[in-house]
């Protein structure tokens, strides 16, 4: 939640929306997935598929937003869940000597997502066959893979158009003030 709440402030300031979003609705809707085709805001500390932050990647220009490179080889920032919470996955924390930081999101050959080139997918892991990173876990918010969803960056002028919540309705819990305060 705390994540959540700070992209809203960072969109905000800076006027460019990142998400995380479902392009698959029919599928998300067959699993039984939320309302909003938005599963996760994204702030500066979440994760690329390269294993960088956001923070590491290039600044986003507002007047011309777009998912920025960074040092790696990636091609630009796709987000990829940094809590196993984020993904179902909400007894991990739980367990004694888990360490949150050192997660990173599982693909079917059981390596972690930074484990994978961030060109072609492919795993790193010395004897490892697998072809392409395939998640092993599903949004909580759709139950789609990463597959199905893309990292959105957006202007406050696109939100508005399209009828998007921007500025204080962008904030987590924004439609119930009451839990928003709670939490």
């Amino acid at each position: 939640m705390a994540e959540a709440a700070e992209a809203a402030a960072e969109a905000a300031a800076s006027g460019v929306y990142i998400t995380w979003r479902c392009v698959d609705r029919q599928s998300a809707a067959r699993h039984g997935g939320g309302a909003s085709d938005e599963c996760a805001r994204v702030a500066r500390a979440s994760r690329c598929l390269c294993g960088c932050t956001l923070g590491e990647h290039a600044p986003i220009v507002a007047r011309n937003p777009r998912a920025p490179k960074c040092g790696c080889r990636c091609y630009g920032f796709e987000f990829v869940p940094s809590r196993p919470e984020e993904l179902g996955m909400w007894w991990l924390p739980r367990r004694a000597g888990f360490d949150v930081r050192t997660w990173r999101a599982p693909c079917k050959c059981k390596h972690g997502h930074d484990a994978h080139d961030p060109q072609t997918r492919r795993c790193r892991a010395p004897g490892c066959g697998c072809g392409a990173f395939a998640s092993d876990y599903a949004c909580i918010n759709c139950e789609c893979g990463q597959e199905a969803h893309e990292t959105v960056f957006e202007t406050t002028a696109e939100r508005d158009a399209v009828g998007r919540p921007t500025g204080e309705r962008f904030k987590p819990l924004a439609d119930s003030p009451f839990l928003q305060q709670a939490v």
